[in-house]
């Protein structure tokens, strides 16, 4: 038999690798929320928006487009109730709420649907790690430490189809989503024809180009990893942005230094949304 060895956590810190079934949990999580980007593309009422002509930007071609952004994190908080007797709502607080928020906010810097923290994709499964991918290291206000960035590929400009029922099924379209979510295993990374429909757009050929960069804009060959990323922001044209976001900007920042790396580099940069 083998053995895992982990590296000893900090005193007070929690391994949460070692809750059985947290795998599961955090895959659930992550498909929640690319769940909930795919129906804001699919929902009729929300679709309709766009051709509302008061919602509509002068002088834009296209109409008005919902986006949401999402970040996930995992660690511990402190639930407390705030307001007053009129009106009492739960509140959470911790260090790890605020990089979750962080991760939100940082997700218009990065052109992404969706950001990861390394402690949240820590806790997915290999099937779904298999499908996320790493943009970029930085570190956060208060902390010195590096942290590895990780979204999964989303294409929303396009048509999803409309959900029903099973034709010679008793259940109601809730009820079927239902037992859907209560019974996922991992080929639903595989299989599910929203997710992948939702992630079309990050083939094999552009993965690899973009690790590639990637690796070598943190190894300090910036100028390697400028002509790597362009190919690759220029491979993902037809995405949402017209090319991919965390490719334009990694760009941004070498640019800002002149296309030069400073001697000081090591690996990471920090990250300036807050």
């Amino acid at each position: 038999s083998t053995q895992e060895h982990r590296k000893p956590t900090r005193q007070g810190d929690i391994d949460l690798r070692r809750i059985p079934g947290l795998d599961i949990l955090s895959d659930k999580a992550l498909v929640g929320f690319l769940k909930v980007i795919i129906e804001v593309n699919r929902d009729t009422q929300l679709l309709a928006y766009r051709d509302d002509e008061r919602l509509s930007t002068p002088g834009s071609d296209g109409g008005f487009l919902l986006r949401m952004g999402f970040g996930l994190h995992a660690g511990w908080a402190i639930e407390g109730a705030v307001g007053s007797l009129q009106k009492v709502d739960a509140t959470y607080l911790s260090p790890h709420v605020n990089m979750a928020a962080r991760m939100e906010a940082a997700t218009r810097q990065f052109g992404v649907s969706i950001l990861l923290t390394r402690n949240f994709f820590k806790l997915l499964s290999e099937s779904a790690q298999a499908h996320c991918r790493k943009i970029d290291v930085v570190t956060v206000k208060g902390s010195n430490v590096p942290m590895p960035i990780y979204t999964y590929d989303t294409f929303q400009n396009q048509v999803f189809p409309q959900l029903r029922a099973p034709k010679y099924s008793n259940l109601s379209l809730q009820e079927v989503l239902t037992r859907q979510a209560d019974n996922y295993d991992l080929s639903t990374w595989m299989s599910d024809p929203d997710l992948l429909q939702l992630r079309c757009l990050a083939t094999p050929e552009f993965l690899k180009l973009f690790d590639k960069g990637l690796n070598n804009y943190l190894g300090g060959h910036w100028e390697e990893a400028r002509t790597i990323l362009e190919k690759a922001d220029q491979m993902m044209a037809s995405n949402d942005i017209g090319g991919d976001g965390p490719s334009r900007a990694i760009l941004k920042y070498m640019k800002a230094n002149d296309w030069v790396c400073p001697s000081s580099w090591s690996g990471h940069r920090p990250l300036t949304s807050k």
